[in-house]
């Protein structure tokens, strides 16, 4: 039984691997799920045994990305030799800014088009991703580096805000110049509204150059 499920498993993750490839590269509403059947090496059949309908893949890829970047958050969060700051560009590299050198990944993401979609997604990367942010805040308050007097509101207003200002812009970004001015003006809000005492939100890290 253990090696069946396994085996299930594995076979799930490669049909949900291969429609991502495709939506990519043809683009989710041309993709059809026989597309998805074929390239996986599978049965039409085997597609519907996982998946209800070929939107179901777009909640499953988007699952599994943000469980894998949530496990990366809270690595980031237990490591004590970080200060509360250089968690939170840790975080905010591995949260937000992740897309760079590939701007066609996304393209197929279009999930603002999609009411259902939007509200799924948002449901999903805001309840899993808004505690930890909460949580850095926090930390950078009591350590003094930040200094917020309502830091659980001022944490979601900006976590919100980001999200959706880039998420709006991502399939636009086709350049590292455009790329760049997005980076830059998050970096000015986060500076200016955590009223950062001593250093600066510094996300050169995701700059051309650096």
């Amino acid at each position: 039984m253990a090696k069946r499920t396994k085996k299930s498993l594995k076979r799930r993750d490669t049909i949900l691997n291969e429609a991502e490839k495709l939506f990519i590269e043809d683009g989710f509403e041309k993709t059809t799920v026989k597309d998805i059947a074929e390239r996986a090496g599978v049965a039409k059949g085997t597609f519907y045994y996982y998946f209800d309908t070929k939107e179901d893949i777009i909640t499953a890829l988007l699952e599994r990305r943000y469980n894998h970047t949530e496990e990366k958050a809270k690595y980031i969060l237990e490591n004590d030799s970080y200060s509360a700051l250089e968690k939170l560009e840790k975080i905010i590299l591995r949260l937000i800014f992740t897309r760079r050198g590939n701007f066609k990944v996304y393209e197929f993401f279009k999930i603002d088009e999609n009411a259902k979609f939007m509200k799924e997604r948002n449901k999903e990367f805001w309840n899993k991703f808004i505690p930890l942010f909460t949580q850095v805040v926090k930390e950078g308050v009591a350590s003094g580096e930040f200094e917020i007097e309502y830091p659980e509101e001022v944490t979601e207003i900006l976590f919100m805000g980001i999200d959706s200002f880039l998420h709006r812009h991502y399939a636009n970004f086709t350049t590292e110049e455009m790329y760049q001015d997005k980076f830059c003006a998050v970096e000015e809000i986060l500076n200016k509204t955590l009223n950062l005492k001593r250093e600066r939100v510094d996300l050169s890290l995701m700059k051309p150059g650096k």
